[in-house]
């Protein structure tokens, strides 16, 4: 589920979602589904620069009262490889909430462990991140960054450093 333009979570980049979702009347029952999913994400240092994911598991979304929006990633596993053919595989079954803000702004709050990619945008490169523990960002309604890329008390680890290193 692609949470916005620019940042892409792991089980938010595999289908589409709209930040603001009609209301429902009760929270719906989240039906996850299986996926498997292939995509790039650019890293800092040049167009050759890339990670490759391969994400395999199940997803799902949850709409809430008031806009807001749960999506889970149930048994999802992310095998992230860099451009020397060297990989990982992370266990990516966090949970990422949305809650809409003033001005069309949109609280992110991903708790457990997630891969998220941030496109280069607000003055920072590019990146992928691992992320464990809570983590939050807020987007404004054009998907541009506002504050901090990363806040909260999660350990973030920087996979392109890992395993896409500039020379």
């Amino acid at each position: 589920m692609k949470t916005s333009s620019t940042r892409i979570l792991a089980p938010a980049a595999l289908a589409a979602a709209a930040l603001v979702a009609p209301v429902p009347a009760v929270a719906a029952t989240p039906v996850p589904q299986p996926i498997v999913y292939e995509y790039t994400a650019p890293c800092p240092g040049s167009e050759d620069n890339f990670l490759s994911f391969t994400a395999v598991g199940k997803v799902g979304e949850i709409n809430l009262p008031g806009g807001r929006n749960i999506y889970t990633a149930p048994n999802l596993r992310v095998t992230v490889t860099g451009p020397d053919g060297d990989s990982r595989t992370y266990i990516a079954t966090g949970a990422t909430t949305t809650r809409p803000l003033d001005k069309g702004n949109v609280l992110f709050t991903a708790t457990g462990t997630n891969v998220i990619t941030v496109p280069e945008i607000n003055n920072h490169p590019a990146g992928v991140y691992y992320t464990a523990g809570t983590v939050n960002w807020i987007l404004d309604a054009d998907g541009n960054e506002v504050g901090d890329m990363f806040t909260g008390k999660g350990k973030v680890t920087d996979l392109c450093k890992l395993l896409a290193p500039v020379s």
